[in-house]
């Protein structure tokens, strides 16, 4: 693909200044005149008839058995007049991801929350078990048609596990940068398992992005982490995906937990471009969560919400948290949540590390086995109904970003205690204990 003309098409935009860069021939990702965060833009002019539109994502979702390809069996690629419209289907690189349930939330759930007009969107139900398949998708596509040959990125796990994947089914080299002893064997394994070059480093996070960033400007590398704004425009199936199974009305709130800041922004995102076209009447109202382990953006927005962007800062001393994926103190992408949260009228919400694994503890009970960030969006919530931020009739969606088992050692310290381990094998005993 010839990058001079796909700029007309499709492009980045500074989100600060305005200055448009190539989406193809761009690596570094940051604008060189101001140093803001740049937007993916497209060309919608081609767009049609919304109504139209809307029947043929139905459509695409009837026909998902059916041998169509990625735009047939993708839950991202099915709103492909949305997310990436001019980019040819041989670029495609999907694993028919983003096919994930949105479900009631279970009774005790609701009773927890203190509102029963709770749903969930299971995003870890997806090849690698987290969100992030839903932006890697459209990141490695973009790269291929680029004709990058190898991607990178720093992570807390659940990214390095999406671009070992998505590089792997592309025939890419994958490097990922993992804080060493802060990421789960789980997420550990997956890497490896997809055959990236694996390397940890002492410190967390934050420290693993400052050498991405120094890789990705002194060496050329191209990044996969959501500095690279292609991981956006698949985010954004989150929204569309809501609001065609709200039969194209958005809820009151869609709650997610904010570590570096990708699902929020793009929510907001997608959200911006479905009320632009008519899709939806209103948008959903944008809850963040974070802990309080790190709560950089929730905890300046509560200090000053009116002036978020002079209050920000990033939190430099993080705690112990579960919720590993999400411990992160200087989010890239945080100015796009600022902007999100802003434009929907949305709040941040800080949750206790006691608050958050309760969280995920009910939401089992239910039957549901979600990770600990998504345990941060539950509290978040109930927290939220408690304050009176969210009305207990309103309708609440929340993000669920990954299975809870890539989890399991977090979840298992928190149930030693209701183990019974008898030292006899006794049926007698057994039937004691169940009061038979």
């Amino acid at each position: 693909m010839n990058p001079a003309l796909y700029i007309n098409q499709t492009w980045l935009q500074c989100m600060r200044c305005g200055k448009r860069a190539d989406i193809l021939a761009e690596r570094l990702f940051e604008c060189p005149d101001c140093g803001g965060l740049f937007d993916v833009e497209h060309d919608f002019s081609g767009i049609g008839d919304v109504s139209l539109l809307k029947e043929e994502f139905g459509a695409r979702m009837a026909d998902f058995n059916h041998m169509n390809g990625a735009v047939g069996q993708s839950g991202v690629w099915r709103y492909r007049e949305l997310i990436m419209p001019h980019l040819p289907k041989e670029h495609i690189v999907s694993l028919a991801e983003g096919n994930v349930p949105i479900l009631h939330a279970g009774k005790n759930l609701c009773r927890w929350i203190g509102n029963n007009n709770v749903w969930i969107i299971l995003e870890g139900m997806t090849p690698t078990g987290s969100f992030k398949d839903f932006g890697m998708t459209v990141l490695v596509s973009i790269a291929k048609a680029a004709g990058i040959r190898a991607i990178a990125c720093a992570s807390t796990g659940d990214t390095s596990g999406a671009v070992g994947a998505y590089a792997a089914a592309a025939g890419m080299t994958s490097v990922v940068v993992l804080p060493f002893g802060k990421v789960t064997p789980v997420q550990l394994v997956q890497s490896g398992i997809y055959g990236s070059i694996v390397i940890t480093l002492p410190g967390n996070f934050d420290a693993c992005m400052t050498v991405m960033k120094e890789l990705v400007t002194d060496y050329g590398v191209y990044p996969a982490n959501s500095l690279n704004p292609a991981r956006i425009e698949g985010h954004q199936a989150t929204a569309f995906q809501i609001a065609d199974f709200f039969d194209w009305e958005m809820p009151s709130w869609i709650a997610l937990p904010v570590g570096n800041g990708s699902d929020c922004s793009s929510v907001g995102k997608g959200m911006r471009l479905l009320k632009r076209f008519d899709f939806v009447p209103q948008t959903s109202r944008i809850l963040g969560c974070q802990s309080e382990a790190a709560c950089p953006l929730a905890s300046s927005w509560q200090k000053n919400a009116a002036a978020w962007a002079s209050s920000y800062h990033p939190m430099l001393k993080l705690g112990d948290t579960t919720a590993t994926a999400a411990r992160i103190g200087e989010p890239v992408s945080a100015s796009k949540v600022m902007r999100e949260i802003s434009a929907s009228n949305g709040a941040m919400q800080i949750a206790s590390e006691y608050e958050l694994n309760e969280g995920v503890a009910v939401c089992g009970s239910d039957g549901i086995f979600v990770c600990p960030q998504t345990g941060t969006a539950i509290a978040g919530a109930r927290n939220a109904v408690r304050n009176g931020t969210i009305g207990k009739d309103e309708t609440v969606v929340i993000v669920s970003t990954a299975t809870g088992l890539k989890f399991t050692e977090s979840a298992a310290r928190h149930l030693e205690g209701k183990i019974i381990n008898l030292d006899t094998v006794s049926t007698a005993a057994v039937a004691k204990i169940l009061h038979l």
